[in-house]
């Protein structure tokens, strides 16, 4: 014969084993709770490392293009030729140049399909860009044969430009017994400038570290020059 003792005893195990075996309401809200903030957290650092990675990724462009804008200026300075221009009404010399518009004459590489030396002009015209927009142009420095075609093209290098500005360091022609200085233009010389400085700031307030490009108009240190422009884009 069973104990009732022993089977009360039994039910009383089944019981607590039952209760054992779930959750109490309060701890699946305090379960939920720290998973809403586990999750927060998550989604949290997600947003943060893909702000980074954006803020990166723009910054990275932004080095990008002002290596590729500096190596232009760098490379096309520096490779220039001092020649007087006696093939046009205004028989001037190459080298041009006044606070925000510079021209000069500089040698393309074979790759770009515009053999010869250029004539270019690098500037920003605010009355027909309304965006900020630099633009370089080249056409031949030279006369071309009769019945070729004088093509000049012209390609923006630069957006959202609020100001470029050119500077020109030199020996003041009226004052030879002082020290060269910085000139805001260069205009009906018959020489090159020293130096000249090319200075950019976006709509957007940011700066570019200053370019100072030393000029080389020795005619044995030119060289091929690696940048070009060909149908409106970069060459190299």
């Amino acid at each position: 014969m069973k104990s009732p003792f022993r089977s009360q005893a039994i039910t009383l195990t089944h019981l607590k084993s039952i209760q054992q075996a779930g959750f109490t309401l309060l701890e699946v809200l305090i379960g939920m709770s720290l998973l809403g903030v586990m999750m927060v957290l998550l989604f949290g650092s997600l947003r943060v490392c893909v702000q980074n990675w954006d803020a990166g990724e723009a910054k990275l462009a932004q080095v990008s293009q002002s290596t590729i804008i500096q190596s232009f200026f760098i490379n096309h300075l520096q490779n220039l030729q001092p020649l007087q221009d006696n093939f046009s009404e205004k028989k001037q010399f190459s080298f041009q140049g006044d606070a925000n518009k510079l021209q000069f004459v500089s040698s393309m590489p074979a790759s770009a399909g515009r053999l010869g030396l250029q004539l270019f002009t690098i500037g920003m015209d605010s009355k027909k860009s309304k965006t900020g927009d630099i633009t370089v142009s080249m056409r031949p420095f030279f006369p071309v044969t009769n019945g070729s075609d004088w093509k000049i093209e012209e390609v923006v290098i630069l957006k959202a430009v609020k100001n470029l500005t050119f500077e020109y360091f030199a020996a003041d022609e009226t004052k030879l017994a002082e020290p060269p200085q910085w000139q805001k233009t260069w205009l009906e010389k018959q020489q090159t400038p020293l130096l000249v400085k090319v200075m950019i700031e976006f709509m957007n307030g940011t700066r570019w570290s200053e370019l100072i490009v030393a000029l080389k108009v020795d005619s044995s240190s030119v060289m091929i020059n690696p940048f070009g422009i060909v149908n409106g884009r970069f060459t190299n």
